[in-house]
């Protein structure tokens, strides 16, 4: 097995954090980004490329050695693909496909580990969420759409060119490093980073939407600790050098359970031993009553399994990133 990957959308939240998990395994990370969206995460690649992600094969001289593709980069946005599909089929969908096939052409040969996402089952009534819901529920956003999309891709990628393909469709990734070594942005719109932000900042915090078919009117979702996803991507480069060549797999990545947004301000308001300053806003758009995993499928394949993604870890290693990076006065 090679111990060179490249890595997409290397400088961003799962980018950062898997470049340092593959790192701490011994691996030569050559990480790819068009922006550094989190400096810390440079510190855990032996290599950075300031490109776009499609033009790899141009100017990555390492190709040839790297035996996995972790594809983390595109656009991730819910709402915003709504106001503009253009964008997000074209930097996620349209990118990924002109990147796969300068790969083909220059006979480059090894596994592609694709960062999917829960976005692409839509409002799917019944939980937790198995992978053939695909066949029942249709995206209900440009973005779980373009995340669709590229499965589709990558799997006839694989078939006709010899590649071994991976998508492992997230649901909500949450946390930081427990070293407080990596973190996520401070103006991220997840919802724990939003709650703890404005914990810190002293601001209101906003819940969107108390009218949804769930326990008490806010979305239930299914939290997944980075670290778990980290984790989950170097599982899936060990399992996919036991694919044959031409397979692809999908898989869910979260932890089997679902909070909801009130059940998550609770946690944090526990956790930082303060009552917050909240209200209910509008619902956004395109944003699904409940969604949390069956993630079964991945753990019986693997040795993998969810350790660090209890709410309570989820909003100590956020509180704890965010007051040592954003408000260390």
């Amino acid at each position: 097995m090679s111990k060179t990957i490249i890595i997409t959308g290397a400088t961003g939240y799962v980018g950062g954090h898997t470049a340092l998990r593959f790192r701490e395994a011994g691996y030569t990370v050559i990480g790819v980004d068009r922006t550094i969206t989190i400096p810390a995460a440079v510190e855990f690649l032996d290599e950075f490329l300031c490109i776009d992600f499609a033009d790899i094969v141009d100017y990555c001289a390492q190709l040839r050695e790297a035996g996995a593709i972790i594809h983390c980069a595109g656009t991730s946005l819910v709402g915003p693909s709504i106001a503009d599909p253009g964008e997000y089929y074209n930097n996620n969908t349209s990118k990924t496909n002109r990147m796969l096939n300068w790969l083909s052409i220059k006979g480059w040969k090894g596994s592609i580990i694709f960062s999917s996402s829960a976005a692409i089952y839509g409002n799917f009534a019944r939980c937790p969420i198995g992978e053939s819901a695909v066949y029942s529920s249709l995206p209900v956003s440009p973005y779980g759409w373009s995340k669709l999309m590229i499965e589709r891709v990558l799997a006839d990628h694989c078939h006709a060119h010899g590649f071994r393909g991976i998508s492992l469709r997230y649901f909500n990734a949450a946390g930081c490093d427990p070293q407080s070594r990596m973190g996520s942005e401070r103006n991220g719109t997840h919802l724990f980073t939003r709650i703890i932000d404005n914990v810190l900042s002293g601001t209101e915090i906003v819940i969107n939407g108390n009218d949804y078919d769930t326990r008490d009117g806010t979305c239930v979702r299914d939290y997944i600790h980075v670290t778990d996803l980290a984790e989950a991507h170097l599982e899936a480069v060990c399992l996919a050098e036991s694919l044959k060549p031409g397979e692809h797999r999908s898989y869910n990545l979260g932890a089997g359970r679902g909070y909801t947004n009130m059940e998550v301000l609770r946690q944090v308001e526990d956790y930082a031993g303060t009552k917050l300053n909240w209200r209910y806003g509008p619902r956004r758009a395109g944003d699904p009553d409940q969604l949390y995993a069956d993630p079964k499928k991945f753990i019986q394949d693997t040795t993998w399994h969810p350790k660090h993604s209890s709410i309570a870890e989820i909003a100590s290693t956020t509180f704890n990133w965010f007051k040592k990076t954003y408000y260390n006065n």
